[in-house]
């Protein structure tokens, strides 16, 4: 437990400023130096005027720089969604920015137009990690898909993937693709009996322009098909190998795959969760703790896909902690939700994604 004297002028300020008040809960192996600097710079302006502050770190773990992407998801109304909005009103027309913000007031309002109906939430990342000094690249954008089952079990959706694509589009700023639109309606179709859509994502700054679509739900003897069906140009039999050798760790997968006009893209990714959270991907970390992960830690270490200063970090980051101001008592919770292997034409990569809550517990006594 620490002692934060400023803690009550930094909850009146910006998210900035609590997280130099919390650098003492943040590993330095994950983020430091540079790293934390960017963050900082990139995310300290967002208003901390939510009653709880949760956000998110996604950190690679195959490379020794303690720096990691941040993410923060938003709801329909809100301190967080407002300042977006505000934001956006003020940007550059035809700017990402603005794009945003045109997509937040049609699923914020409470007309006809609105899109809560199939939209539960907005998640925002941000490229910080590898950026270089003075750039700034405009936040990744998910959209959370509200998800129905039929009698038979078959999943319905409140939108055709063809509004959902142009909506995503939309969000960022992108022009109409129709080829986009095939493909990713290809992909609906081919999913197998269980497989659902839970996110679509967007990366405004990103090149080449393709849309992610993630997937839960797939029997891994049902993938080698799929990716057969739908044209995948990497290695299957990479993909095979990569799941085996952590199933009995991380026995549930999402997968993540990015679609162009062209098809799909060779990177493919696989978020592994240690059990099946029931549609609450987001907050897998809230229930799990460091003796839950440490055995995944360490075959991840022990593969040669996690540096041995990475892995101390991500279990010194399984925390809780109190931090005291003169008024009230603030809980502190970190944990991590997942781990993602990519497979790149180049090799296969390892990420954690990792969950942290600050929150007011009870007033001091």
């Amino acid at each position: 437990m620490m002692c934060v004297s400023s803690t009550e002028e930094a909850a009146s300020d910006n998210f900035g400023a609590i997280l130099r008040e919390l650098r003492a809960f943040i590993p330095r192996a994950l983020i430091d130096g540079p790293g934390w600097e960017r963050v900082l710079d990139r995310v300290g302006e967002l208003p901390d005027a939510e009653v709880v502050f949760r956000c998110g770190f996604e950190v690679r773990l195959d490379e020794a720089a303690p720096a990691a992407d941040f993410i923060v998801a938003l709801g329909p109304s809100g301190a967080l969604t407002q300042h977006y909005i505000r934001q956006g009103k003020a940007a550059t027309p035809g700017s990402a920015a603005a794009a945003l913000a045109r997509y937040l007031v049609r699923w914020y309002g409470q007309s006809e137009s609105s899109l809560s109906g199939w939209i539960s939430s907005t998640m925002l990342e941000y490229d910080v990690a590898t950026v270089r000094p003075g750039q700034r690249p405009a936040p990744s954008v998910y959209l959370r898909l509200r998800r129905t089952h039929g009698p038979d079990g078959a999943v319905q959706y409140p939108c055709t993937p063809r509004v959902l694509t142009a909506t995503l589009a939309q969000a960022v700023g992108w022009t109409k693709n129709t080829g986009e639109q095939a493909e990713v309606e290809r992909v609906f179709r081919t999913l197998p009996a269980g497989g659902e859509v839970v996110h679509v994502g967007a990366f405004p700054d990103r090149a080449p322009r393709a849309i992610r679509v993630i997937i839960k739900g797939i029997e891994a003897a049902d993938l080698p098909a799929l990716l057969e069906q739908l044209g995948w140009r990497g290695s299957i039999r990479t993909v095979t190998t990569v799941l085996t050798g952590l199933r009995d760790r991380l026995p549930v997968f999402i997968l993540a795959m990015d679609v162009a006009a062209r098809g799909l893209s060779p990177r493919l990714g696989l978020e592994m969760y240690l059990e099946d959270e029931r549609d609450r991907e987001f907050d897998a970390w809230l229930t799990t703790g460091r003796n839950d992960w440490r055995p995944v830690v360490e075959r991840l270490a022990a593969q040669g896909r996690c540096l041995p200063e990475k892995a101390q970090g991500l279990l010194a980051w399984c925390a809780l902690d109190r931090v005291y101001d003169r008024e009230d008592v603030f809980l502190v919770y970190k944990g991590i939700n997942h781990v993602k292997l990519t497979i790149e034409e180049s090799g296969v990569r390892a990420k954690a994604y990792a969950g942290l809550c600050f929150a007011p517990l009870q007033p001091s006594t």
